[in-house]
């Protein structure tokens, strides 16, 4: 057992005993964000789903936007809305193993461009740009497979939400204007013909700061109200709508590490990262 596991049933007692201590900001919503949940990691996802309805709550989308927005009394909670991105179908199956019994909405973030590409080159594009050439597609898991559009029309026809994962899952940070464009305006515009509705939320690939610009940033603001990163942190009525933090959980990971992650405990070593992201989301600022 690696020291961090070991250490993490201790830190996560600590940290549920100073919670005592924190006042919960108005409206809050811890964003979890998963990616493929493989065929033999589902039992813990099952595992970390009921811990999150047991020690927070868990929250659609619709409720996690009204949240944000003020339109909720203060009530002293910040219960969990469930976040996949890249669109794995791994995602789908996880989701009909386990949160449809429940009735548990979720939001899957999607790269319509990816989708399109013929399926015989959908594993070598999630290998270029899911994992930015840092896996070979030999390397890919077996199962790691893409939602078609069908099957993203499903899970909306079932109460859960899509939003857009930009249109390939490239870097935004230093793209120009026109391949910013196409990149969360294209994207926009091909998730509404194929679902025929629109969507208010938009995740920028990677999560982290070096992935994203003021540019991207005013770009993204045309298009989506709602912006979620991958820095860590709790979302609240008071964030920048354009720099929502998450909380990541690996599910490969110690049960009692992933409830470290999902509960915020390891979001105070991320303060830094999301001032600065809130300062690139304010109207009129530019990346220095």
């Amino acid at each position: 057992m690696s020291p961090r596991d070991a250490l993490a049933p201790l830190a996560l007692t600590v940290w549920r005993l100073a919670a005592r201590l924190r006042t919960v900001p108005k409206g809050a919503v811890r964003l979890v964000i998963l990616h493929d949940v493989a065929p033999d990691r589902v039992e813990a996802f099952r595992t970390l789903v009921d811990h999150l309805g047991r020690t927070c709550g868990l929250i659609g989308p619709r409720e996690a936007a009204d949240r944000l927005a003020g339109r909720c009394d203060p009530d002293g909670r910040a219960p969990a809305l469930l976040t996949f991105d890249d669109g794995f179908r791994s995602n789908l199956e996880a989701t009909w193993a386990v949160l449809d019994p429940l009735g548990v909405k979720a939001l899957y973030f999607i790269c319509p461009g990816l989708m399109d590409l013929p399926l015989s080159q959908q594993r070598a594009a999630i290998a270029a740009h899911v994992h930015a050439g840092k896996r070979r597609e030999a390397d890919l898991p077996p199962h790691l497979a893409l939602m078609s559009w069908d099957e993203v029309r499903q899970l909306a026809a079932s109460g859960h939400a899509i939003g857009c994962h930009s249109l390939t899952h490239d870097r935004l940070a230093g793209l120009d204007r026109p391949e910013l464009e196409r990149q969360v305006g294209e994207a926009k515009g091909r998730m509404e013909a194929m679902l025929g509705a629109s969507t208010p939320w938009f995740a920028f690939p990677f999560g982290d700061l070096a992935s994203i610009d003021a540019p991207a940033l005013s770009v993204i603001a045309r298009h989506f109200p709602l912006c979620r990163s991958g820095i860590r942190g709790l979302a609240h009525n008071g964030t920048s709508p354009l720099a929502l933090p998450a909380e990541s959980v690996d599910l490969d990971a110690t049960a009692a590490w992933q409830a470290l992650a999902a509960e915020g405990a390891l979001a105070p070593l991320y303060r830094g990262r999301l001032a600065r992201l809130e300062h690139l989301a304010q109207p009129g600022r530019t990346t220095p």
